[in-house]
């Protein structure tokens, strides 16, 4: 009898295991037919102009597809090729940046405005497939959005091949998973993006073009869910796979928030000096140059946020041993 029980629950464990294996192989290439926002790329100056800015000073698209080989260039501030080819290393696998020039043949050359504005704003890539969530862009503005497509049109081709994503087992499963379905716009985006220093311009750089949250709130780093309060800073923040970071509270709690005994004057200086932390993974070189009314419309948000008390230590930037 007992050698029977023993057997049944092989067996139990065995179809459990292979109905996993079924599961999660068969959810890799789920295809989503999301219909593509109605966005044209233009050539008008004022329109790339502002995609420039928006890709270059605010959203730092150059700091995961820049060219990697121009890395001291892209921190001096210079704009250099968006030809992807970074890697996160990371525990769901090896996650490439993609090639976001305009080559026809590696980058987005033969994608049409409509495609890449899907990409931004729905998570579905050219193939239909989800995209993983780490470009939380689908709050932009129908016109900023726009732009954003004129300016990466506008760029000057680079060929660079970039490998494709290579997933861990751990990885597989949370495709299948977690990350199974696109990630689209929690709300309706605008039809145009506020402008001044308010607090409406503000909470729409903050939470849809900036991404602040993205590394000031705790993440888990294993599926990067957000696990702690918002924009109350993180602890043990891979930012490379040899740099380690503490992003801070950039809330205005009194105590532990960066904002609590911050004027509106002292936030736009500290922005306008850029990097002083060696190693600091934050884009300064962007941000140094970004509007200043901008900069206070961020500044008169996060004073409008509740505080959080969450210390999370002094910003320190570690080098972790290879």
């Amino acid at each position: 009898m007992f050698r029977k029980i023993i057997l049944a629950l092989l067996v139990i464990v065995v179809v459990a295991f292979v109905a996993c294996v079924v599961f999660v192989a068969s959810r890799q290439n789920l295809k989503f037919d999301t219909p593509y926002p109605e966005v044209a790329a233009s050539t008008d100056s004022l329109v790339v102009t502002r995609g420039h800015y928006l890709v270059r000073s605010v959203v730092n698209c150059a700091g995961c597809h820049g060219d990697t080989s121009s890395t001291a260039q892209e921190l001096a501030g210079e704009d250099i090729a968006l030809s992807g080819g970074y890697v996160f290393d990371i525990p769901p696998g090896k996650i490439y940046a993609r090639n976001i020039t305009p080559d026809p043949e590696t980058g987005l050359g033969n994608v049409t405005p409509q495609a890449i504005a899907r990409a931004l704003r729905e998570g579905v890539g050219l193939d239909g497939r989800a995209l993983l969530p780490f470009m939380e862009m689908q709050g932009l503005a129908d016109d900023d959005l726009a732009a954003v497509v004129s300016y990466l049109k506008s760029m000057p081709p680079v060929h660079n091949p970039v490998p494709m994503h290579q997933y861990t087992l751990l990885g597989k499963v949370i495709k299948a998973t977690a990350f199974s379905k696109p990630v689209g716009p929690k709300e309706p985006p605008l039809k145009a993006a506020p402008h001044g220093a308010t607090i409406e311009n503000g909470r729409y750089l903050v939470e849809s073009v900036a991404l602040c949250g993205s590394c000031h709130t705790q993440r888990n780093m294993m599926t990067g869910a957000f696990t702690g309060p918002h924009l109350g800073g993180a602890t043990g923040f891979d930012a490379t796979a040899t740099l380690s970071w503490s992003p801070p509270n950039i809330t205005s709690d009194p105590t532990t928030g960066r904002l609590g005994n911050m004027t509106e004057d002292e936030f736009v200086t500290r922005f306008r000096a850029g990097r002083l932390l060696e190693g600091s993974p934050m884009p300064w070189q962007g941000f140094s140059r970004m509007d200043e009314q901008d900069l206070r419309a961020i500044y008169l948000y996060l004073k409008s946020l509740p505080p959080v008390v969450h210390d999370v230590g002094l910003p320190v930037v570690t080098v972790k041993k290879k």
